[in-house]
């Protein structure tokens, strides 16, 4: 009882921190899961990232259109979603919400029972989950990809593993750096599993969108599509505000890499996968409020483990409302600084202290 009323008021202060306005456009859906229902719409076209027929699509849907609203994901997804698209858009979103929940919940439940109270209580009090669920974001899916890949994992699946994982295709720009994880731990059954996974829904994206590389390609690099860097809690944000802003965010983006390195090779792959997302936060050049919630599965881990106490501080910091709050004043440049200080010092721990036996499946 005491759990449920501790979530319950995690849910309250995110909701009040949201707003009443906001709320009420998203119940409304004046959201994102725009950009995902008009995709499904266009899946199976060769128009899926052409400008001018998704803006139409919208005009048709909605009886508006926005630039800020295009299809960024890869086809494979928009495909899966066509079935979705199908409903009339307030049945679509109801559904889009309730699976979300959903999501979220049996990332809860494929966690270990030891951690779940613990990571039901951190979903609750994390304004960029609560926040990404408001907006129509998906990521709750994510979420329960990285539950159900780590499940296997631990139950010594590693190939199987492997292909669930490739599912975070679904925002590749975050898991940019999972390459080095796979290469750090030599997880090669894990690597096999993930290659094979992406080959297939690379080859379905081609069989249902045609050639879209260079139409999706050229979407990605517009501007309109990644508004306001300031926002973004990540190198390309925190560097936008220092002179000399492009030499500071190379080398900063190779010294997360060196970091993750270090990372990977000494913890186990429960963390060592925590370290490439913040890796991957930190260097992708499309993140915002809502896209920290890939790391309550990591902080929740490492505030449970006994680390030293600059990682634990910097963990429970980005678990608490505070720090994204000031994303309405300052934008992203205060959770970027506690991302790169905890990467740092997860890093630095590890090379002094080893690994963390915790997941060691035989290979």
């Amino acid at each position: 009882m005491v759990v449920m009323l501790f979530c319950l008021l995690g849910l309250a202060v995110n909701c009040v921190i949201i707003g009443p306005w906001a709320l009420k456009g998203a119940y409304q859906g004046q959201n994102d899961f725009r950009l995902f229902y008009i995709g499904g719409k266009l899946a199976g076209s060769e128009n899926l990232y052409n400008v001018r027929q998704v803006l139409a699509a919208q005009q048709d849907a909605f009886g508006e259109s926005s630039r800020r609203l295009m299809p960024v994901r890869l086809p494979f997804y928009y495909a899966f979603l066509s079935p979705l698209a199908r409903f009339p858009y307030e049945q679509a979103l109801v559904l889009w919400a309730v699976s979300s929940i959903l999501g979220i919940a049996f990332f809860i439940l494929l966690s270990p029972p030891a951690s779940r109270i613990w990571l039901a209580v951190a979903c609750c009090w994390s304004l960029p989950l609560v926040f990404s669920v408001a907006i129509g974001q998906d990521l709750g899916f994510v979420l329960l990809v990285l539950g159900a890949a780590l499940r296997t994992y631990r139950a010594q699946k590693q190939w199987l593993a492997g292909v669930i994982l490739s599912l975070c295709l679904i925002k590749f720009n975050l898991f940019l750096l999972l390459p080095l994880l796979f290469l750090g731990r030599r997880e090669w059954r894990v690597a096999s599993g993930f290659c094979v996974g992406t080959a297939f829904l690379l080859t379905l994206s081609f069989a249902s969108a045609g050639n879209w590389p260079h139409s999706y390609l050229a979407l990605i690099l517009d501007p309109v599509v990644s508004p306001d860097p300031r926002l973004m809690p990540n190198l390309h944000g925190l560097a936008a505000r220092l002179p000399g802003h492009g030499f500071v965010e190379f080398l900063l983006s190779v010294s997360v890499i060196v970091l993750v390195w270090r990372a990977v090779r000494k913890y186990d792959l429960e963390v060592g996968l925590g370290a490439t997302l913040l890796g991957g936060l930190l260097l992708t050049r499309h993140a915002y409020m809502q896209d920290c919630a890939i790391l309550i599965g990591t902080l929740v881990i490492l505030c449970l483990r006994p680390p030293n106490p600059v990682v634990r501080n910097c963990a429970l910091a980005l678990l608490v409302p505070f720090p994204y709050l000031l994303f309405f004043v300052q934008g992203g440049v205060t959770a970027a600084i506690l991302f790169l200080l905890l990467l740092v010092a997860m890093a630095w721990k590890g090379a002094k202290n080893g690994p963390s036996p915790v997941l060691e499946p035989n290979r």
